[in-house]
């Protein structure tokens, strides 16, 4: 009870691991990530390059009494996890200085943002509800794009902390992933490959009584692997489009989510829940409220008429105003979905979030992994869109 009673109330103290500075010319900086390497040490240059901030952010938010506790119960009451993921958290530790347990309850974080008392999310500082992804098609040329809002608050400190983990085995690239410096779990990533894969992880809020219960029996008694580590390991052993959406639809996870996944010439959306899938979308077909050219999700089961979406206060017009319409109306709007389309739905006044702090447009058959650092209306400060380096097989779209 007592952990259930602290997740429900992170401290704004853990930001303290995770704030730093932003790359050379506005980007999004790049780091490799080596497998091969001591766990310990796969994230030194990541630390490297924020620890400054890390540090400065640990000494206003992370020192006191109160902040310091709840974090040490909270990684306490969770006990160990696998030998590896505990490695890389001692290593960061190390390497900051910080204290273990902080570390180590960060990686909670996007199983507790699933937390509704009862419409919007609970736990501080994150604060919900966020994302929004969109699968499509363009009729023209048969090409299939996948478009990304991450929006996280506190967006202040956290969109200064998004970078690109180039995950490495044997020296060659097996995924990229849009990462957030201090959690160790892809939000956003990319397995190249003529059957290869993209995928998006947004959260999904409970959808029944009990789910706040079930989540908490799943993080700290039963002990299941945290979801972002589950979906990591399935990015680094499995290389084809159909083989990750099976294991993503049917591997246990501790709390519910949504994935958004695209392939060649393919992509489908997955509700989950803890124990399986809740329900599935796919491209092509008429899912809910969509063409059979494009599918979206936001946080919400716009498919069982969640009322919950329009209590969202995120959006650009407010409560009563869901960021899913305002996308599909500049979909709706078009017969050809171009990757600039995609760009427009995600950035449009009533789509994007007040704390919208990454975006993405990918196409995994043409190499496109185009990302964006929006001047959301609670990020750092204002700044013009900016694309990360692209390996040499990837093609940068120009933004809209």
């Amino acid at each position: 009870r007592a952990a259930a009673r602290l997740a429900c109330c992170l401290p704004l103290a853990l930001l303290g691991h995770c704030r730093g500075q932003r790359g050379a010319g506005g980007g999004v900086p790049e780091f490799d990530v080596d497998l091969d390497a001591a766990p310990e040490a796969r994230f030194a240059e990541v630390v490297g390059h924020f620890n400054a901030s890390i540090q400065r952010v640990y000494r206003d938010y992370l020192s006191n009494f109160v902040a310091t506790g709840a974090l040490r119960a909270l990684s306490w009451s969770r006990g160990a996890e696998d030998a590896e993921l505990a490695g890389e958290i001692r290593g960061v530790a190390a390497l900051t200085g910080l204290p273990e347990h902080g570390v180590h309850a960060l990686q909670m974080a996007y199983e507790l943002q699933t937390v509704m008392v009862p419409i919007v999310n609970f736990t501080r500082p994150w604060s919900g509800p966020g994302c929004m992804g969109i699968i499509a098609m363009n009729k023209a040329d048969g090409m299939v794009y996948q478009a990304r809002n991450l929006d996280f608050s506190p967006a202040s400190y956290l969109q200064d902390l998004v970078y690109v983990g180039v995950f490495k085995r044997g020296g060659q690239e097996l995924f990229r992933a849009q990462m957030i410096a201090g959690y160790f779990f892809p939000v956003t990533a990319m397995r190249s490959g003529p059957n290869g894969y993209a995928l998006q992880l947004n959260t999904r809020y409970l959808d029944a009584f009990g789910g706040n219960l079930a989540l908490m029996r799943n993080l700290f008694w039963e002990k299941r692997e945290l979801n972002g580590w589950v979906i990591r390991r399935i990015l680094e052993t499995t290389a084809e489009y159909e083989a990750a959406v099976t294991a993503l639809s049917n591997t246990k996870y501790v709390a519910t989510m949504f994935h958004a996944i695209s392939g060649v010439k393919k992509g489908t959306v997955l509700a989950r829940n803890p124990d399986g899938l809740a329900y599935s979308m796919r491209l092509g077909e008429r899912n809910a409220q969509c063409r059979d050219d494009y599918i979206i999700i936001t946080n919400f089961d716009y498919v069982y008429h969640d009322v919950k979406e329009w209590f969202d206060p995120t959006g650009g017009k407010g409560i009563g105003h869901p960021r899913r319409q305002a996308a599909q109306a500049v979909l709706n709007a078009t017969a050809d979905l171009t990757p600039q389309v995609l760009q427009a739905a995600i950035s449009d006044p009533g789509a994007i979030a007040v704390d919208t702090i990454f975006q993405a447009v990918i196409n995994v058959e043409l190499g496109v992994w185009n990302l964006t650092l929006p001047a959301c209306k609670k990020c750092p400060r204002v700044k013009a869109p900016a694309a990360t380096k692209a390996p040499a097989a990837t093609k940068t779209l120009v933004h809209v």
